[in-house]
């Protein structure tokens, strides 16, 4: 099961070029987060003044929450590519953003660039690689999501989200023994991760272990009834369901 999230992170360079103008970055990307359109407005008004770095990563923030995510990346990319945008940790940082905007937007080839770049200048950076993994997953390219996963473990080997999506890459190129390999492994670091517990039950499934597979299902909608792994728990039961019947 593969997860697209945005994370937005404070830009320690915006802060500090903001620190020396009356624009509040903080207050902007609250407002951001909270009501995007009013931290656009806050947001452009500051750039009428000059070329802001922080006041540009809170135009591309709001434009997440105004789900104009293209747009978003496109911003966010720019930016990393400024010197005033800070040091390459920080670059690297608007970079995973923008390929995070890129997938929401629909565009892994577009995403895989981005993270391309932030791994240039953070090589070997787990989450990065996770990252790309995602974009690879999202265009079917499963050999290269699961080579971009052990990288990511080789680096941080008790990674359960790492884990979790390389069982699926697997999954998804029939190495039932491996991907059940790392399930198992990712449970015994989190036995209630609800990602794992999905794609436990998804190879239970595909071994025809239909009980064992439901068990799984339900025991997510117990733990995170209201999450993305429950959606997902509910449809695969609806699906069991249906083969039952037959």
């Amino acid at each position: 099961m593969v997860k697209f999230v945005l994370l937005v992170a404070a830009l320690t360079a915006a802060e500090s070029a903001a620190a020396q103008s009356s624009f509040d970055y903080n207050a902007c990307l609250k407002l951001a987060n909270r009501h995007p359109d009013e931290g656009m407005e806050m947001a452009m008004n500051a750039l009428t003044a000059g070329d802001d770095a922080s006041a540009e990563h809170c135009a591309a923030v709001a434009l997440v929450g105004l789900k104009q995510y293209g747009e978003a990346a496109r911003r966010l990319d720019l930016l990393a590519r400024k010197g005033s945008a800070g040091n390459a940790e920080v670059r690297a940082q608007l970079l995973g953003q923008a390929g995070n905007a890129w997938i929401l937007a629909g565009q892994p080839e577009l995403a895989t660039a981005s993270f391309t770049a932030a791994l240039a200048l953070m090589p070997g950076e787990a989450e990065y690689l996770i990252d790309r993994a995602r974009a690879a997953a999202l265009s079917k390219r499963w050999t290269a999501a699961e080579a971009d996963l052990t990288s990511a473990l080789a680096s941080e080997p008790g990674n359960v989200q790492a884990l979790v999506l390389r069982a699926s890459a697997r999954r998804a190129q029939k190495n039932i023994k491996g991907a059940v390999g790392d399930v198992t492994q990712a449970l015994l670091l989190q036995e209630d991760n609800v990602e794992a517990l999905v794609e436990r039950g998804l190879l239970r499934a595909e071994q025809g272990d239909k009980a064992g597979a439901r068990q799984d299902f339900l025991a997510v909608l117990e733990k995170a009834p209201y999450s993305e792994a429950a959606a997902s728990a509910r449809m695969e039961i609806e699906k069991l369901e249906v083969k039952k019947k037959r």
